[in-house]
């Protein structure tokens, strides 16, 4: 029987304290050294890529981690299979909505040198009447577009909704647009809402659209200009806006809904929503910034601005923020293009983060991205203790004797690893997924014979059995299972089906 675990995923800058990349060595680290645990870790995480890929419906993986104070960035695959383009240090990957949490930093800032509040009525910086851009009274605000929370009736003006279905499409990325931020505010003359600004969380483009424009005015400069200042702040020297001409050679190919090569997610607007390319050692240095920094912007970007007690969106500036459990405080952003899925988690009262980017937009695709993700991050929350069962996971595989000695001698330094029947039981499953039937007998097996007593783990093996068509083996676990426990209505079913 498979256990039920809830994982808190989220579905994400440089330190001012400064951070090298070395081309040869994963591995960085602000310590001296790396420990042998951060080494198991970083070994986990290459098994858990690894065995992603062997699915089949992602060509490359980007993935970087931190935990305090040591980083390790690795690439997976390629990114083109025929052409055998490897994924690297270079390779600029569009962050697409990952775009936004910058704009939500240049906002903060913003408010922290009094330019702007999070109160004001967005028709203080709009040239017009704007009459429209309130319901019942009230106005839509700064801390509105920054959270989603416009209460437009329809997410996007009808001709931006085109602009932007043609964008998907690939139609402007040889036309240059008929549509900018002049356009846009002349529809905003025509929106209607249809809700009270700052109640209902909807996802939209057009408030981080706005909230450049608003940053323009005050600043008087180009949400461009304001953004490569806050990008060479933080030394983040490879990421770039409407950048894609000068830089296409280093841009990562990829692969949309269809598994052909994906267009680029091209804006037609200032960047406030999408629209920037970056690497990963940058997006690193941006993690990094986030975990290391004083800066007083981090605080004020990632505090909580709104509330969704219905469905749990609750916002920072652009950022998804939270509170988990185990893990504390956190806030992250995905990001997803006509062809790249990427995401960034930071836990400040753990003190760890992650980075996962792939260049494959399928459903597929990205059903093996959140897995991968919540993996990765389960092993996070865990750290400084390793799972000993993923650490010896190919080890099983390919010896499992020797695997299960060593398992045997090293869950023994329980302070240092973390082992037991869930987490064979779990691996088990991952087996049966992967339809390795006869390796999750073993495991199951493994299982009980140190925790006899476990009626889930009789039903694992039972259903394990059924699976391999050993219909006398699978009764016999699952009678045993029922015996340990009269509750089990799954094993009782399945034993009423076989004995018929």
């Amino acid at each position: 029987m498979r256990n039920k675990v809830i994982i808190a995923l989220v579905l994400f800058f440089i330190s001012f304290f400064g951070y090298a990349h070395e081309k040869n060595s994963p591995f960085q680290s602000t310590k001296k050294g790396v420990d042998k645990s951060f080494q198991e870790l970083c070994t986990i995480i290459d098994q858990y890529a690894e065995n992603t890929l062997k699915r089949g419906n992602i060509n490359s993986l980007a993935i970087a981690i931190y935990s305090n104070g040591e980083v390790y960035l690795q690439y997976y695959g390629e990114l083109d299979q025929k052409s055998g383009q490897n994924p690297n240090d270079n390779t600029l990957y569009e962050i697409a909505s990952i775009s936004k949490v910058f704009e939500g930093s240049l906002a903060a800032k913003a408010v922290l040198e009094q330019k702007i509040t999070l109160n004001d009525d967005i028709r203080k910086y709009l040239k017009g009447g704007y009459s429209n851009l309130q319901f019942d009274g009230t106005p839509i605000t700064i801390q509105n577009l920054l959270t989603h929370t416009l209460g437009l009736k329809d997410k996007a003006p009808k001709e931006l909704d085109r602009v932007y279905q043609k964008v998907r499409e690939g139609y402007y990325e040889n036309n240059a647009f008929e549509y900018n931020m002049t356009n846009l505010l002349n529809e905003l003359k025509t929106v209607e809402l249809d809700k009270k600004p700052g109640t209902v969380y909807e996802y939209n483009s057009v408030g981080p659209e706005l909230m450049a424009y608003i940053l323009e005015q005050v600043y008087d400069k180009s949400y461009k200009e304001l953004l490569e200042e806050f990008l060479a702040e933080v030394n983040l020297q490879h990421t770039h806006l409407y950048e894609y001409e000068k830089y296409r050679s280093q841009l990562a190919i990829s692969f949309g809904e269809n598994g052909n090569v994906a267009p680029l997610l091209k804006n037609p607007l200032l960047g406030g929503s999408h629209g920037m390319t970056s690497t990963l050692p940058n997006l690193t240095k941006f993690m990094q910034f986030q975990l290391e920094s004083n800066n007083p912007l981090i605080k004020e970007s990632t505090r909580l601005l709104f509330k969704d007690e219905q469905d749990g969106d609750d916002k920072g500036y652009l950022w998804d923020v939270g509170y988990g459990q185990k893990e504390g405080a956190y806030y992250g952003k995905t990001g997803t293009s006509n062809g790249i899925q990427s995401g960034i988690l930071i836990c400040p009262d753990s003190k760890y983060g992650m980075i996962l980017i792939m260049n494959n937009n399928t459903e597929a695709a990205q059903n093996d991205w959140s897995n991968l993700y919540n993996k990765i991050e389960t092993e996070l929350i865990m750290y400084p203790k390793i799972n000993l069962v993923s650490l010896l996971a190919m080890d099983f595989i390919s010896n499992f004797e020797l695997a299960s000695a060593k398992y045997k001698e090293l869950k023994v330094d329980s302070s240092h690893y973390l082992s037991g029947s869930i987490y064979l039981n779990n691996f088990g499953y991952e087996l049966i997924n992967s339809n390795q039937i006869d390796k999750a007998i073993e495991i199951f097996e493994l299982a009980i014979s140190e925790d006899v007593s476990n009626a889930n783990l009789y039903d694992s093996l039972g259903e394990a059995y059924l699976l391999n068509n050993n219909k006398k083996k699978a009764l016999l676990n699952y009678k045993k299972s029922l015996e340990l426990n009269p509750k089990n209505d799954n094993a009782r079913a399945v034993i009423k089906k076989l004995t018929k």
